[in-house]
C-alpha cells in the first residue's frame, strides 16, 4: 500500500468518525437529552468540521482540525473544574477531543519533506 492511499483512507476514517460523533451528539441534542444544547452545538461543528476537512483533504486542514480539537479539550477542563452539574459531559468531552485531535495528527504523519 502507497503512503498515498493510506493517507486517503486515514482521512477517510477519521473524518467518518467525526461526522458519526456529529449526528451521535444530534440525537442527543434531538431527544431533549441532558446538555441538549452543547450537544447541538457540538452535533453541528463536528459535521461542518468533517466536511470541510474531507472536501479539503490537505495536511494543512488536519492539522487545523486537530488545534480546533485540542482547544475544545482546553475549554472543557474549567467547565470540568467549576461546574459540578456539567463534570461528566466536560470530562468525556476531554477524552473525545484528544482521540480526535490525535487521529488528525495521525493523518498529517511528522510532515518530512521527501
Amino acid at each position: 500500500m502507497s503512503r498515498r492511499s493510506s493517507t486517503v483512507s486515514g482521512t477517510a476514517v477519521a473524518e467518518l468518525a467525526r461526522a458519526g460523533l456529529g449526528l451521535w451528539h444530534l440525537s442527543r441534542a434531538a431527544r431533549g437529552s441532558d446538555q441538549a444544547v452543547l450537544h447541538g452545538v457540538l452535533g453541528v461543528r463536528h459535521l461542518a468540521q468533517a466536511t470541510l476537512v474531507a472536501r479539503a483533504g490537505s495536511g494543512n486542514a488536519h492539522t487545523l482540525s486537530a488545534v480546533v480539537d485540542t482547544l475544545h479539550g482546553a475549554t472543557m477542563v474549567p467547565l470540568a473544574v467549576g461546574d459540578p452539574r456539567r463534570r461528566r459531559f466536560a470530562v468525556d468531552q476531554l477524552w473525545i477531543a484528544a482521540v480526535l485531535a490525535i487521529a488528525e495528527a495521525a493523518v498529517v504523519g511528522r510532515g518530512g519533506r521527501r
